[in-house]
């Protein structure tokens, strides 16, 4: 593994090609302000951008109208559904769904058994998301407005502590910070797999310009 980034970052955003991310930087006057980059994976170059970049790509063609409606753009996952509205998630709970031209379709609180869910993976017009505290991943549909299956949970320990997933192809991959691991689900017969671990707990897996990395608790890392 190369590390990538070693300081303290907020944000990260796998795009087409690379990340984007936001580095704190403490102003003079001692207040902190955001400063907004991009990453592409192939060069490992890294080039400022507008925070305005950063908010079309995380919240799509109505980024500008979904921005003024959020508290705030750094916590929450967004994904875009398969009638091309984006859904937006924070780690409380709190969901907003939002048509193309940024009018909320649909607002209010996704939690599993009185636990906040995490994470936006989409899947046609559901999206795949984690329970932290229940061991627990669950698929959501928008249409029907209720969580239609689960996958962990209870007494299994296929997941501990899962806090972020990623969909590429037929393939949920699950991020476990009690277990330092990220395991798989198979959306063809959801058989659950181990694929990588570590020897920290990991936050984040995605794979940008055909490369694969990793965020830990040490760092963000190229694999």
């Amino acid at each position: 593994m190369k590390k990538i980034i070693d300081f303290e970052i907020y944000g990260l955003l796998p795009v087409e090609g690379g990340f984007l991310y936001i580095k704190p930087e403490v102003m003079p006057d001692g207040k902190v302000k955001g400063e907004f980059f991009g990453c592409e994976a192939q060069s490992g170059r890294t080039m400022p951008i507008t925070k305005w970049a950063y908010f079309q790509s995380k919240f799509g063609p109505a980024y500008k109208e979904i921005s003024t409606q959020i508290k705030d753009y750094i916590s929450c996952e967004t994904g875009t559904l398969a009638n091309n509205n984006t859904v937006l998630l924070y780690p409380d709970g709190d969901l907003g769904i939002f048509s193309t031209k940024g009018t909320a379709v649909w607002t209010g609180e996704l939690k599993y058994n009185d636990e906040p869910v995490r994470g936006v993976a989409v899947e046609g017009k559901n999206f795949w998301s984690v329970v932290p505290e229940l061991n627990a991943v669950i698929c959501y549909a928008t249409d029907e407005k209720r969580v239609q299956m689960r996958i962990g949970g209870g007494k299994s320990t296929a997941f501990i502590k899962p806090t972020a997933l990623v969909r590429y192809n037929d393939k949920l991959y699950i991020c476990n910070e009690g277990s330092n691991k990220v395991r798989t689900i198979s959306l063809a017969n959801y058989a659950v797999s181990d694929y990588l671990e570590f020897d920290e707990p990991v936050k984040k897996y995605f794979i940008a310009g055909g490369k694969e990395f990793v965020m830990l608790e040490s760092g963000l890392y190229e694999l």
